[in-house]
């Protein structure tokens, strides 16, 4: 473009800031934007930990009062009230560390990951701790025990789903860092509610049983508490 071609109004002065808007219509405009919101406080990380660890403690109280009185060993109710306990020890743990402190300030990713793979291990050893009997994997795929595993098995998984779905409930949109590996431990933690519940109502002490009807439930809620969690606990 040639000197004679040039825009005579490109050669102008900038204008300097724009003049603001006359107070009536800044008020217009902010009464538009924040109409119909309300204050709202979100609960606090202690209350969260609190409700969940609540929700999982009447799960298993539930399925105590249902079965109470049903015949079993001697000493067996008592031995799982206290392993109740111990596990319930452990989902608080699990929670706070988790859960419970801010995303930007909790354990590393690699801790949290180990922690996810390394508590439902303890419990599969655990329950072949409790384990009283052991049957031959043939007999077990083959007879009426396994059936009876299967049945305890998705009463564990139901138990443990509901206690699962409560705690990313309870704790959703507060992990904007890795929503999936925190929904991955509340899928632990309702897990362990309902394996733990089914280990309170069930006279069984066959170890295949416990395995299948009980532990591997925490397992398949994990995986499931990832893949909900990535939606749902993140902002």
């Amino acid at each position: 473009m040639s000197a004679q071609e040039r825009d005579p109004l490109g050669e102008l002065p900038w204008p300097g800031e724009p003049a603001p808007p006359r107070p009536e219509v800044t008020r217009a405009i902010h009464d538009e934007c924040t109409r119909d919101l309300c204050r709202k406080h979100g609960l606090s990380p202690a209350r969260r930990l609190f409700m969940t660890l609540a929700m999982s403690a009447f799960v298993v109280g539930l399925l105590v009062y249902l079965t109470y009185g049903r015949q079993r060993p001697e000493g067996a109710l008592r031995a799982a009230l206290l392993g109740a306990v111990g596990w319930g020890i452990v989902q608080a743990f699990v929670l706070f560390v988790g859960l419970a402190r801010p995303p930007g300030k909790r354990v590393s990713r690699r801790v949290r990951l180990l922690i996810a793979v390394a508590v439902p291990v303890a419990f599969l050893a655990y329950l072949a701790f409790e384990g009283t009997r052991w049957l031959p994997l043939g007999t077990f795929v083959h007879t009426h025990a396994a059936g009876k595993a299967m049945t305890c098995g998705l009463h564990a998984l139901l138990f443990g789903a509901i206690v699962s779905a409560g705690t990313l409930l309870i704790w959703r949109r507060t992990d904007p860092l890795s929503p999936g590996l925190s929904g991955a431990l509340a899928g632990l933690v309702g897990g362990l509610a309902g394996a733990v519940a089914i280990g309170v109502a069930c006279p069984s002490g066959e170890t295949w049983h416990l395995w299948v009807g009980h532990g591997l439930t925490v397992v398949a809620l994990i995986f499931l508490g990832w893949a909900v969690g990535r939606r749902l606990l993140a902002p």
